[in-house]
């Protein structure tokens, strides 16, 4: 009888053990996707994120007193400028040695004006200049492209005419504002015609006649794609570490 008792008790006492066991690691593994949550919502937040009406000035101020140029805010119109404006701003004045604050201003407003009204991510735009141009404003290829997006004349006159957009031949494209203009119109047009950014992409670094007719540039993505897409990651890194540090 006493042996019953005892094992009655026993198996009593180890199934509270392992209820408890249970019920602690079922909270400890709530509250652990719970924390992932937040951590996942804090680690993709961009720098844009955390621009507000109080603190964008003295942010950008606090930039541009880092930088070479000496610059009026009030000529800049910063209380005026967006979050996603003043992100694309500051990634301007840090990429390129050239273009000043008061044209960042304004090709950062254009970037994403146009970015919004074709659903193209900025940060693919800033790539694109940054791999074909390095920002800079009068760079020609040898094969006779020019300016910010490396924008060949043949090319402007079509995108221009179909877009409506006021041209000078060769001259425009070393406008950084109708350059960037045309640049973001054509990559539109290519992901239209060939259904994903990517090939965009290639069709815009290879042509897209070349594209059409390769067999294998859709499915085997050229180094051009790869090194666009992969500076645009960078960017969204460095957003994200710019946000941690403001």
């Amino acid at each position: 009888m006493f042996r019953t008792v005892y094992d009655y008790i026993t198996f009593s006492f180890l199934g509270i053990i392992k209820v408890s066991l249970f019920l602690l690691f079922f909270s400890l593994a709530g509250f652990l996707v719970f924390k992932s949550k937040d951590l996942s919502a804090f680690k993709t937040a961009s720098l844009s994120t955390f621009f507000t009406s109080s603190n964008k000035v003295s942010l950008l101020n606090a930039h541009l007193a880092e930088s070479k140029w000496s610059t009026d805010l009030k000529q800049l119109a910063i209380e005026n400028i967006t979050p996603e404006e003043a992100e694309i701003f500051l990634f301007i004045m840090e990429l390129s040695d050239s273009i000043t604050p008061t044209d960042a201003r304004k090709l950062a407003k254009l970037i994403i004006d146009e970015c919004n009204n074709y659903e193209i991510d900025p940060f693919i735009i800033l790539a694109v200049i940054q791999t074909e141009s390095n920002f800079t404003p009068k760079a020609v290829s040898s094969k006779g492209a020019i300016g910010l997006m490396q924008v060949m004349p043949k090319t402007g006159a079509f995108v221009a005419k179909d877009r409506g957009i006021s041209y000078n031949g060769r001259n425009s494209l070393y406008d950084p504002f109708v350059n960037v203009k045309l640049g973001i119109h054509y990559l539109s047009f290519l992901e239209d015609k060939f259904d994903t950014i990517e090939n965009a992409l290639a069709a815009y670094n290879y042509g897209p006649a070349k594209f059409a007719n390769s067999k294998t540039l859709s499915t085997h993505p050229p180094k051009y794609v790869k090194k666009v897409l992969n500076f645009k990651s960078f960017l969204e890194e460095e957003s994200i570490l710019l946000a941690k540090r403001s």
